[in-house]
């Protein structure tokens, strides 16, 4: 069967995937096979399946993808032409279909998706990282290090970790010194240094708090807004430990909160540190603290600094 649709969010992946199977079903020869690319948002799906069943005069074999496949672009006449299609398709082309979300509970729509092979690429992000570096030997700390910079963007973790194998080709040998050293925190990764701080306040290293406190100013953020930022890592912490002791699954719980699993997962590590009790004290303090600085008894540039000081 030549006939896939993939689902992704990611370009790269999808691209990696449409040659992955343009070689696996023999249409990778460019002298055999021409490939033409619709974009379903522009293009209608009746215009492609049009091309599909014509016959090529330059090359013997097709390859058809057709971009942005939606709900948008499947209407009634498009799903009666791709279905007639797909039940006596071109052996000659290799149709590739590419959506990054289609609904399939009215029935029509589910029926004729069916009718394509679903090749759903996995987003988990050490998976990627380690294919991506399977000919490498990688110190185990560096697949965490590349997560934890870049969960959140799967395109920059993509580009960032092809970049640290490109700077390591000669040797194929990378040490999370090598990745520390290359490797940028991006800018968002506010949350994470949020959660550093939490977790050295927990321990009691004033020392580390404050170094991390100093990371945070170095981002430009206000003082006040990075006082709202440690709240709400707070506030997430309780929210966890809830839902942990329900015996509920970070991924659920990510579902639950609305939030990046990878942030809950982090999170999870901070809850042996903290009882119930002692986070809500918490958040009562920071509340008290935020409502002396609205009411100028605290000065904004010193609140975390006295948080982290008057650490016991």
């Amino acid at each position: 069967m030549n006939n896939f649709l993939i689902k992704s969010d990611s370009i790269s992946l999808i691209d990696k995937k449409i040659e992955e199977l343009i070689k696996e079903k023999g249409f990778n020869d460019v002298s055999k096979a021409s490939i033409t690319t619709y974009d379903l948002e522009e293009d209608s799906i009746i215009t492609l399946i049009e091309d599909a069943d014509t016959i090529s005069f330059l090359t013997p074999n097709k390859v058809i993808i057709g971009k942005n496949l939606s709900n948008n672009n499947l209407d009634d006449k498009a799903l009666e032409t791709l279905s007639k299609y797909l039940d006596n398709p071109n052996s000659d082309v290799l149709l590739i279909f590419v959506t990054t979300n289609i609904d399939t509970r009215k029935k029509i729509v589910k029926e004729v998706i069916n009718k394509l092979s679903l090749v759903n690429i996995s987003t988990n992000t050490k998976e990627i990282v380690k294919d991506i570096l399977k000919e490498y030997d990688v110190e185990y700390r560096v697949i965490n290090l590349l997560e934890e910079y870049y969960s959140e963007d799967l395109e920059r973790l993509i580009s960032e970790t092809k970049k640290l194998a490109l700077a390591f080709i000669n040797t194929k040998k990378i040490t999370y010194k090598d990745a520390l050293d290359l490797l940028v925190k991006p800018l968002n990764k506010q949350d994470t240094l949020a959660f550093d701080l939490v977790r050295e306040i927990a321990l009691k290293d004033k020392k580390k708090a404050l170094n991390i406190y100093n990371e945070l100013l170095s981002y430009n953020i206000e003082s006040y807004a990075l006082f709202g930022l440690l709240e709400s890592q707070y506030r997430l912490l309780y929210q966890v430990k809830v839902l942990n002791k329900r015996n509920i699954s970070y991924n659920d719980m990510a579902s639950i909160l609305d939030v990046h699993p990878f942030r809950v997962k982090k999170t999870l590590e901070l809850v042996r540190y903290y009882t119930l009790k002692e986070i809500r004290k918490l958040l009562m303090n920071l509340s008290d603290i935020d409502y002396k600085i609205k009411s100028g008894i605290y000065e904004n540039n010193i609140i975390i600094d006295l948080l982290i000081l008057n650490i016991k």
